[in-house]
């Protein structure tokens, strides 16, 4: 079975779109990346997925502007620590820290593949589970989302895909950086993967 991932994008501020139709056409299941470069050609990375991927992107961009995430400087070192006693030291340096929050914002894109448009919602987990893993095989830097992904078990072979026709020639390089060009191929076996860091 091939699941195939289209990709679009990039969204991000000064270019999400704001025409409702547009928005929901967009505000479906899908997998995603999140993509932000610093100093240096340096990429940091996180894989996602959502039942609604604008509102997911909204919660990202929201997250950073109110503290509720490291910011980093231009060279991608963490800056202000994630928790909140590090918001309230953060908070008692606003005019310092809101330009990081800020610049934070305007370096993030987001790259998406739409369920509608390859695979069923199903294989959600699967798939970001598999390109997480990717990147940590491919990037120098282990994704920001760190955590162990069960991508649950699957009695059949599975090739996961990407179609970068949507996505321009630098698009294109920067979501390969992460995630490679060749498809995944995850064997019927699915259950070796289930304790995988």
């Amino acid at each position: 079975m091939d699941l195939n991932l289209c990709w679009r994008g990039p969204v991000g501020a000064g270019n999400f779109p704001t025409d409702p139709n547009a928005v929901d056409a967009i505000n479906e299941a899908g997998i995603y990346l999140r993509l932000k470069r610093y100093q240096g050609d340096r990429t940091i990375a996180y894989v996602g997925q959502s039942g609604h991927l604008m509102m997911r992107f909204d919660q990202h961009l929201t997250r950073l502007l109110s503290l509720h995430q490291p910011l980093r400087d231009a060279s991608g070192q963490i800056v202000v620590e994630h928790g909140p006693e590090n918001r309230f030291l953060a908070l008692n340096e606003i005019i310092t820290v809101a330009p990081l929050a800020i610049e934070e914002v305007l370096r993030t894109r987001f790259y998406f593949a739409l369920a509608e448009d390859g695979f069923d919602v199903d294989y959600l987990t699967l798939i970001e589970a598999m390109l997480k893993a990717r990147a940590e095989d491919i990037m120098h830097e282990q994704p920001e989302n760190i955590q162990s992904i069960n991508p649950g078990e699957f009695d059949h072979e599975i090739l996961v895909v990407s179609d970068f026709s949507n996505v321009d020639a630098a698009g294109c390089r920067l979501i390969e950086s992460v995630i490679g060009d060749t498809a995944i191929e995850i064997p019927s076996t699915q259950e070796l993967f289930a304790n995988a860091d």
